[in-house]
């Protein structure tokens, strides 16, 4: 017959199984705070990225790591962006425009990123979608329920020709998007808000007060506590030649602009040539200079909701939203992830935009992306990217 354990050695027993959880503990957080194997030296930038880069959840990293630990990922991710500063877009005499009407014959040029076999079935399934020609397809299919990819294998949304557009949903390691593709980089503009200087607008306000089919958010604002009215901008706000900004002394974002050239330009800030862009604002980290990485994909790793802006060769505009923040749904994505999207889509110039609870995107109307945001709608900002309507 089993003996039964007095008291006294029950609670012993209940010690040592604490005791050797303790240490277990103890040594588990050691290994992530000092252990240089990849896979945990890679998760412990991305914990300390993900929450230094937030403006109210920075406690995250430095109440529950050594300081030093910190520094020393802070000190790597600054080291990067000051080697920001020597980037610079030449364009190395890439032309960035499109001439003459779509029509059936180009349209496979022009959409590349459509998966041909698979779309050219539909539209012979669908007479009616080219019945007033190529250059008035309309295509919205949010649900996926068509199966339309792109030669990427993504989702395909929105083809929306009279507005030379075209959607896509993208999905990652932990995080989903959307993609808006303009054709035409002349329907890209810079809308300010309404009450600029005292207050901002949602996305979709400025979407109904410019006629635009598409927006998104655009720049960095001055956020106290996280609880800024998105009044004004914290950098460049050029639009027509004219900058509406708010520059401070020390600052440490990149520009990009477009000029009357309908090239998308990334460089530092020059107050004396302001009256050459269209419009420009600034962000941080570029990625993509010239069809250049720009970024090291050891770094920049912190998981964030994220806004990008980027342009092919051939002049297409790239407006990307991915979304995080969202347990269960997207959790968010690095810079790196941003980068390789676009470079799916042949992106030869590209920079962040202000991310986080202020990233969203509009399409006709309608919220077409999730915020992390209290309202589900983003933020009320100062600016945003959007696109005319044809």
């Amino acid at each position: 017959m089993k003996k039964r354990k007095t008291k006294k050695q029950r609670v012993r027993g209940h010690l040592i199984r604490f005791d050797i959880f303790v240490i277990v503990m103890v040594v588990a957080y050691l290994m992530f705070c000092y252990s240089n194997i990849p896979f945990i030296a890679k998760w412990r930038t991305i914990y300390i990225e993900t929450a230094m880069t937030t403006k109210t959840h920075q406690w995250l990293a430095t109440m529950f790591l050594p300081d030093d630990v910190v520094d020393e990922v802070m000190d790597r991710y600054y080291a990067q962006l000051e080697k920001q500063k020597k980037l610079e877009s030449k364009w190395n005499n890439e032309k960035a425009d499109r001439n003459g009407p779509l029509t059936k014959d180009n349209f496979y040029t022009v959409y590349w990123e459509l998966n041909s076999t698979s779309f050219k079935n539909y539209l012979k399934a669908n007479k009616n979608l080219t019945a007033n020609g190529y250059d008035h397809i309309l295509i919205e299919d949010f649900d996926q329920k068509l199966g339309l990819k792109t030669t990427s294998g993504d989702d395909v949304c929105v083809v929306n020709t009279a507005n030379n557009l075209l959607i896509v949903k993208l999905s990652g390691s932990g995080y989903v998007g959307k993609l808006a593709i303009v054709k035409d980089p002349s329907q890209v503009f810079l809308g300010k808000s309404t009450n600029y200087g005292s207050m901002g607008q949602e996305i979709k306000g400025f979407c109904d007060s410019n006629n635009a089919i598409v927006g998104i958010n655009a720049s960095r604002f001055k956020d106290i506590g996280g609880h800024g009215s998105g009044g004004v901008v914290q950098g460049a706000m050029i639009i027509d030649g004219v900058d509406y900004g708010n520059r401070p002394k020390k600052y440490g974002m990149k520009f990009v602009g477009m000029k009357q050239d309908n090239r998308m330009y990334i460089n530092n800030y020059d107050s004396t040539t302001v009256s050459e862009y269209r419009w420009g604002i600034e962000g941080v980290p570029a990625f993509i200079v010239d069809g250049e990485k720009a970024i090291d994909v050891s770094m920049f790793m912190g998981l964030q909701p994220r806004t990008c802006i980027g342009q092919t060769k051939e002049g297409d505009m790239l407006l990307l939203i991915l979304e995080g923040r969202l347990p269960g749904y997207s959790v968010g994505a690095t810079a790196v992830d941003c980068m390789d999207q676009l470079l799916k889509y042949k992106c030869y110039q590209a920079m962040n935009l202000d991310g986080g609870s202020s990233a969203i995107m509009v399409y006709n109307g309608q919220y077409i992306t999730k915020s992390c945001s209290v309202s589900g709608r983003g933020r009320y900002v100062p600016d945003a990217i959007l696109v005319k309507k044809r």
